[in-house]
């Protein structure tokens, strides 16, 4: 963990850019999918070593989803990881896990008597995979990336949205924060172990689809993002993202991307700069 510790620190010293267009001489190191599922989150990650899937978006746009991989050539995942077992993060998981198995995948530890999860731990022993509860500290390197568990902290892990996995990503020079549903408390404890220098980044996936249940003033000030990507769907009932958090992320200087109004979206990088497709 202490080596580990050392790499984040280090990453997070590093310059990094970005920028809106693509000079074609630059070797693409890893691409960001948003990919469009309504009021959920699914972001697909493809590196030179293999995909990866960060949550798997409601069991309603599953058809769509799985139908998505096969069109963008998924075959199988090096990794997928569900934030947390609420049915928007997961109730895709076991049709994507059934059509596209996957070597390892990572869960909050948490419990859930929901039929959404009982599905994905069915789908996980079809593919003969035991999911792996990670805590902060766990780490993989996949190609030219490294994926960094911030969060949950281990101990007891509740099924809600404060232990949502919270990921910082690396490429390079390229950070991302991921935090699934991870809340204003949660955002705290993170400021509290890791201090704002370690939580800096280039690109922040914002918690809760952009409710105000999250991406709180103190957090968003430590990670001073460029890029700012919100799932979340097309009139949504939740009034997702809230106008208060499109403020403060415009007061950020963050540019603003949003899956209710651009579908899916599209991000690489070299690991010097990152840009939107």
């Amino acid at each position: 963990m202490k080596r580990m510790l050392a790499l984040l620190v280090a990453a997070t010293l590093l310059l990094y850019g970005v920028s809106c267009g693509k000079d074609s001489s630059k070797e693409v190191l890893l691409q960001i999918y948003a990919l469009d599922v309504g009021q959920g989150d699914c972001f697909l990650l493809r590196t030179g070593e293999g995909d990866i899937l960060i949550d798997a978006g409601t069991e309603s746009s599953q058809e769509l989803l799985c139908l998505r991989l096969e069109q963008l050539g998924v075959t199988t995942l090096r990794l997928a990881i569900f934030t947390h077992p609420d049915e928007d993060h997961i109730g895709g998981a076991d049709g994507v896990l059934q059509r596209f198995p996957a070597q390892e995948i990572w869960i909050n530890g948490a419990e859930s008597e929901e039929e959404c999860f009982t599905a994905l731990l069915d789908a996980a022993d079809a593919c003969n995979v035991t999911p792996r509860a990670v805590k902060a500290g766990d780490a993989l390197e996949i190609g030219d990336v490294v994926l960094f568990v911030l969060s949950p902290f281990g101990g007891e892990i509740e099924s809600g949205n404060a232990d949502s996995i919270v990921l910082k990503i690396f490429c390079g020079n390229i950070s991302a924060i991921f935090t699934g549903d991870a809340d204003l408390k949660a955002e705290q404890a993170l400021l509290d172990y890791y201090g704002a220098s370690q939580l800096d980044c280039d690109l922040y996936k914002v918690g809760h689809h952009g409710s105000n249940t999250s991406t709180g003033a103190d957090f968003l000030e430590a990670m001073s993002p460029t890029l700012a990507l919100i799932s979340s769907g097309k009139g949504n009932s939740y009034g997702h993202p809230h106008g208060d958090v499109l403020a403060s992320l415009e007061a950020a200087g963050a540019k603003i991307l949003r899956v209710d109004l651009l579908g899916e979206i599209l991000l690489e990088t070299d690991g010097i700069e990152i840009w939107q497709k």
